[in-house]
């Protein structure tokens, strides 16, 4: 029987589902890093909120204002790269002839890399900021930590 699907058709759409699948990756990876860099109104930036929910929601917010600003000024933070040189990287890879298989990798790797910098930089920052409370700012932080995990297992 003859194949539906010539070897060019099925390349070509393979490479655009690859493509489209990519993007989607990229973008969202791109979205959690854009969120951490950059706050809203003094709660914690939207991945360290994710990676570190409750403990951020039972800060005070001078502390979570605190530690924005430290990972604001934190030398140690990736640089903010546009998405669109991430999907314009992820095209060249895609694109290139010869395919390289770990070129393709490489660019994958780069957003999710970005991303676990951000997560471990916000729980160091987060952990000093911790570190510098007082005992009973500790002690306070601990129920307000409790009491918002006794909430969630009511629900």
């Amino acid at each position: 029987m003859a194949d539906p699907f010539p070897p060019s058709r099925r390349t070509r759409i393979m490479r655009i589902a690859l493509a489209i699948s990519l993007a989607v990756n990229l973008a969202v990876a791109g979205l959690a890093l854009g969120f951490a860099l950059r706050g809203h109104d003094g709660k914690p930036p939207r991945d360290f909120d994710m990676s570190l929910g409750p403990v951020a929601r039972a800060l005070l917010p001078e502390d979570r204002l605190a530690i924005r600003n430290a990972l604001k000024t934190n030398p140690d933070m990736p640089q903010r790269r546009p998405r669109a040189d991430d999907i314009a990287d992820l095209v060249a890879a895609l694109s290139a002839d010869p395919y390289d298989s770990q070129s393709l990798r490489a660019t994958l790797a780069q957003p999710v890399g970005r991303a676990a910098k951000v997560q471990d930089i916000a729980a160091t920052v987060l952990a000093d900021r911790i570190d510098a409370m007082s005992p009973a700012d500790r002690l306070a932080l601990a129920g307000r930590l409790q009491q918002s995990d006794d909430k969630r297992s009511e629900r």
